[in-house]
């Protein structure tokens, strides 16, 4: 991953309020386990295979003789499938087989069948086809993968690129679970449980490089995207906005329910919307100071195929980013950026 610093120093205070401590990388045995599964009844269906590495080349070694197991047959012949993002249920249960629900489950990864079908299915799978010993024997690829994904974002130094354009304490913290056999997409968790307060969870996939040769001899090397860490690290400095100018915001409301194409969304997406909005303007600035103004250009052009709005929040960040000694910190700038969302029509 290219190293970048800014060209430009800020005369502004420093708080010391995020560091490599508010990030943890974690392989999850539960997540891990669900992946497995899911891969192994779809990955002959599926177009993207996971990307090819030594891990891939072991789990395809030991799996190969239960590839047709009763349970994967039955995920098969189901009517439709879930979605890659299946597997962030495991998040939800119990630490050890057999496993159950130990945290109330009401989202919709899982949409195929209800839960206590699939998870006598998957507690089938899970001790006929020998799961636990194939994952406690790559406990230390875990901790070596893990170790260096968080060694590659701290030396992005998309941390400190996050703090200077913020300039805000946080304590939130960050929580990366990394999902090595997922070469199809990233995904936010939400999980409304004590254990889980305060924390930004998302699961990144291994996605496949194409500037690099990987096969089933190459190591995995999991290098987290700057633009996904700086979008979940944004979430815990922008969350205070919303609930601060809520009433004002709320009148405002239809503008964040329709999209560039003119589609109408759900009334109780509006802060979501919004939310995401902010939080991705926030993102192009940063990639902008952090890789040129083509990158930020770039940003703009990708998600104002869907917020209508982009563009025009993007353009009112300027004078963020223009007058630091003026706006110390991007909470100092709220006034103006509900002022202006005020003035669009």
């Amino acid at each position: 991953m290219k190293n970048f610093f800014f060209s430009i120093v800020f005369l502004v205070h420093f708080y010391p309020c995020f560091s490599q401590k508010n990030i943890n990388v974690k392989i999850d045995e539960r997540i891990e386990a669900i992946t497995i599964f899911y891969t192994l009844a779809t990955r002959d269906t599926l177009d993207r295979k996971p990307t090819p590495s030594t891990y891939y080349r072991d789990f395809s070694n030991h799996f190969e003789k239960y590839k047709n197991h009763n349970t994967l047959n039955w995920y098969r012949n189901l009517s439709s499938w879930d979605s890659y993002d299946l597997s962030i249920i495991g998040l939800f249960l119990t630490d050890k087989y057999p496993f159950s629900l130990a945290i109330p489950y009401s989202d919709s990864q899982l949409r195929s069948v209800d839960m206590t079908t699939f998870l006598s299915k998957f507690n089938e799978f899970y001790k006929a086809c020998d799961v636990e010993s194939f994952i406690t024997s790559h406990k230390n690829e875990y901790d070596r993968i893990t170790a260096f994904a968080k060694k590659s974002i701290v030396e992005s130094n998309v941390l400190n690129d996050v703090k200077l354009f913020y300039n805000k304490p946080s304590d939130g913290e960050i929580l990366i679970f990394a999902d090595v056999l997922n070469n199809l997409g990233n995904n936010a968790i939400e999980i409304k449980d004590d254990k889980f307060k305060g924390k930004k969870i998302f699961k990144l996939a291994y996605l496949q490089d194409e500037n690099i040769t990987q096969t089933n001899d190459t190591e995995v090397k999991f290098v987290p995207l700057s633009n996904v860490v700086i979008h979940e690290i944004s979430h815990l400095f922008v969350n205070d906005f919303i609930p601060k100018y809520k009433e004002r915001l709320a009148k405002k409301k239809d503008l964040f329910l329709m999209t560039s194409k003119n589609e109408k969304l759900n009334e109780n997406r509006w802060e979501n919307e919004l939310d995401e909005l902010i939080v991705r303007v926030c993102v192009s600035k940063i990639l902008g100071k952090k890789y040129g103004k083509e990158r930020e250009l770039k940003e703009v052009e990708n998600q104002s195929k869907h917020f209508k709005y982009f563009e025009q929040l993007n353009s009112c960040f300027d004078n963020y980013i223009q007058n630091r000694n003026k706006y110390k910190n991007i909470t100092s700038f709220y006034p103006e950026l509900i002022n202006f969302i005020e003035s669009l029509k």
